[in-house]
């Protein structure tokens, strides 16, 4: 389509971009993590080189071109999921994306990347040969040994790494899972804990605005309330560090422990059974006076996952299993919704 791109488009073009740079920091920041490294050269130079530049660059090199092949197919997606989710509060909308990008950078990014390579590797090199027996790269043979022997390297390349990737990482896999039980699962799923008080807490808020708008339009026929939605933010954005301070354990950094509170047990004694409470009476009331806007706790699938968080904290939070769960509940939805709209974007671009 003709004319000027309008700002929500230009928005999902900025998404794409963003997601393309982001792509490989995050596989450089996993390979200067990972407690290992890749030798292969038995000289410490080449083997760091090799490590902290190249592995990185084959990890992001698949994800780069899916990316770029997939970018008008992204960008509406990215816009078919504003539409979709527009009933689901940008808070509520900022919870399941924070769980599912946890899930993406700890459990499967990792262990998906290095097969990924190696099926990226071949698709480019049968992409070569095919050019090279067509002779579409330039000519002579000294130009078709050469694409041969890129075309090669792109198949045994990837392949070197993920022999050598997998099976050392299957130790650090085994570690997260451990450090997951131990510790790291009640920083995680503190913060989402944290994030869905905080934002239970300011509903109210919008709901008592909400209200005054529907009475102004009712009565007046126009509104003359306006929500203080930045100020609510602001108030849960305060709210929501303040729990973290308290509900977090002390957790030790290269600089020292910063020193949460670790009073778990207030939410599970106190915070929560108030926000089980607000989440009950607002559906109560929603319920009452025939209300069907999604503006102040989302639709019915919201409304449930933030029950569960509630609950699993006051009577299951000793359940490893059931914790872990309810995060990777949160992620599939956020993943079923993302999927869906993937498969029905267009691939072309339509601006």
């Amino acid at each position: 389509m003709g004319g000027s791109v309008s700002p929500d488009w230009k928005m999902t073009r900025l998404v794409v971009v963003l997601i393309a740079i982001l792509g490989p920091i995050y596989f450089f920041i996993l390979v200067w993590l990972l407690p290992f490294q890749i030798s292969l050269f038995q000289n410490p130079l080449l083997d760091w080189w090799f490590h902290y530049t190249v592995v990185p660059a084959v990890f992001s090199a698949p994800w780069l071109g899916i990316i770029y092949n997939s970018r008008y197919r992204l960008a509406n997606t990215v816009y078919l999921m504003q539409e979709t989710t527009d009933a689901v509060p940008l808070r509520w909308r900022v919870f399941y994306g924070s769980n599912a990008a946890f899930i993406l950078m700890f459990f499967i990014l990792p262990v998906v990347t290095a097969p990924l390579a190696i099926i990226g590797g071949l698709f480019v090199a049968g992409r070569v040969f095919y050019q090279v027996g067509l002779g579409k790269l330039g000519g002579g043979r000294i130009a078709a040994l050469f694409a041969v022997l890129v075309a090669i390297a792109l198949c045994i390349l990837p392949t070197i790494i993920m022999l050598e990737f997998i099976p050392s990482y299957i130790s650090v896999w085994e570690t997260i899972l451990q450090a997951w039980s131990d510790f790291w699962f009640k920083v995680v799923y503190g913060i989402a804990q944290c994030l869905v008080n905080a934002l239970s807490f300011g509903s109210p808020f919008y709901f008592i605005f909400h209200a005054a708008q529907q009475y102004d339009r009712g009565l007046y026929g126009q509104v003359y309330t306006s929500t203080p939605t930045t100020k609510i933010r602001i108030g849960e954005i305060l709210l929501f560090a303040i729990f973290v301070a308290l509900y977090l354990p002390p957790i030790p950094t290269p600089l020292g422990i910063i020193p949460f509170a670790n009073r778990s047990d207030l939410f599970t004694n106190l915070i929560n059974w108030i926000s089980l409470s607000i989440v009950g009476i607002m559906i109560l009331i929603k319920w009452r006076v025939g209300e069907s806007d999604n503006s102040t706790f989302g639709g019915v699938t919201n409304i449930l996952v933030v029950g569960m968080f509630l609950v699993v904290e006051i009577f299951f939070k000793t359940s490893l299993i059931i914790v872990t769960l309810i995060i990777w509940l949160a992620f599939f939805i956020f993943a079923a919704v993302a999927a869906a709209n993937f498969a029905r974007a267009s691939p072309r671009e339509l601006y």
